[in-house]
């Protein structure tokens, strides 16, 4: 299956992420504006076509990782792949990502085909992909911009409504 609801560079409807006076934001909000920034699209609104930033790609799992912790008693990897397939993502392809994910953060690197069931994992700068693209049988695509700008951006806006988390940073500490 491929992420049949993230193709393409049409971003659906995004979170506004606008910096107030009170300095203080949660986790998910500030990754999520960084992940913007590093893809070359509009920190606040997320506008912009994206590019092919692996810190970008990093950062949106992050976004994922963060929105992912409402039931903390859950083993991370099923947590995560929940999130993915609560939001449209077939259970294949959340695999599939969660594994990249876990290659990303810890090797900043892809994961092994015998991993991926054989496949071999491509990232791709293509805008007009799908986020995830498995049709193939012997490779496994990931477009950055439309997996940053469509996947990571249509989760969060469905998710952060309901999300529990409570971690807060104020970015504007003042030390004496």
């Amino acid at each position: 299956m491929t992420t049949v609801l993230d193709k393409g560079p049409d971003a659906g409807p995004m979170l506004l992420c606008d910096l107030d006076e009170t300095h203080t934001y949660t986790t998910w909000f500030l990754a999520l504006r960084d992940m913007r920034t590093v893809n070359g699209r509009d920190e606040t609104t997320g506008a912009g076509d994206g590019n092919n930033s692996w810190i970008g790609l990093a950062l949106g799992m992050i976004v994922l990782d963060i929105l992912s912790t409402t039931n903390r008693d859950e083993k991370v990897g099923n947590r995560f792949r929940r999130l993915l397939t609560e939001h449209g993502i077939d259970a294949d392809d959340a695999a599939f990502i969660y594994k990249f994910r876990c290659a990303l953060h810890h090797a900043y690197g892809i994961p092994k085909p015998v991993t991926v069931g054989n496949r071999n994992l491509f990232v791709t700068p293509a805008s007009g992909a799908y986020a995830v693209d498995t049709r193939r049988s012997d490779r496994v695509l990931i477009s950055v911009p439309v997996f940053c700008g469509r996947l990571v951006e249509r989760i969060a806006y469905e998710a952060v409504p309901t999300w529990q988390g409570s971690a807060l940073i104020d970015t504007y500490v003042q030390l004496d």
